[in-house]
């Protein structure tokens, strides 16, 4: 698809162009649903939970305290008609005790996202926003970790976005809403960490109109 500019038109109407990212994430092995943005739910606790059940709080600029607030992502949420919800499930490549999923998994995952919020706005879609799944990955070591760090600083400011849970989305009950249910993951001791006991789903989503 080539680039469109301010005063063209669009190449494919929503509904076709959704069917086109549902279809280029299905050949990456997802699935992807489409679902009214006002289907889809924020909540406070979301945060809560970053800021008090994850180590990864404040560690990467796709977090908390960076990421934007559960009240901001319900604000642009309202500028939106469609989200479109994508889902990966398991892992693409083993993981091991030290890690629960590969960091080949994030780094592919968030390749897809970036991958079609690039295709819808060369489209012509140009209000397109995407929300990824996994702390960030881009970076070997975020610059968040470093002394004085401020958002700015992030060197892949291009391509990071934050997760859904870190905007304070609900996914469970957001991805009710595509008819997903989804279960609680519990892991298991194992020499040398932990193990999942059933594969991850990791759920994405685009926002477009």
């Amino acid at each position: 698809s080539k680039r469109r500019f301010a005063g063209e038109e669009r190449m494919n109407t929503l509904e076709e162009e959704i069917a086109k990212l549902t279809g280029i994430v299905r050949e990456m092995g997802g699935d992807a649903a489409a679902i009214p943005a006002s289907a889809v739910v924020t909540a406070e606790w979301v945060r809560m939970k970053c800021l008090f059940g994850c180590q990864g709080f404040g560690r990467r600029f796709g977090c908390p305290p960076y990421s934007p607030t559960p009240k901001e992502t319900a604000a642009v949420l309202k500028e939106f008609k469609t989200a479109l919800l994508v889902r990966f499930d398991g892992d693409v490549g083993e993981a091991g005790p030290e890690r629960l999923v590969t960091r080949e998994l994030t780094a592919y995952v968030q390749q897809m996202m970036y991958e079609l919020e690039k295709t819808a706005f060369a489209d012509g879609f140009y209000k397109v926003l995407t929300y990824t799944g996994h702390q960030c990955g881009w970076c070997k070591s975020c610059a968040a970790k470093e002394k004085g760090a401020t958002a700015s600083d992030c060197r892949l400011r291009k391509k990071m976005r934050p997760s859904m849970e870190a905007a304070g989305i609900d996914v469970y009950a957001t991805a009710k809403a595509a008819g997903w249910e989804l279960g609680i993951l519990t892991c298991s001791d194992v020499p040398g960490g932990k193990k999942l006991d059933s594969p991850m789903t990791t759920v994405m989503m685009l926002l477009l109109e």
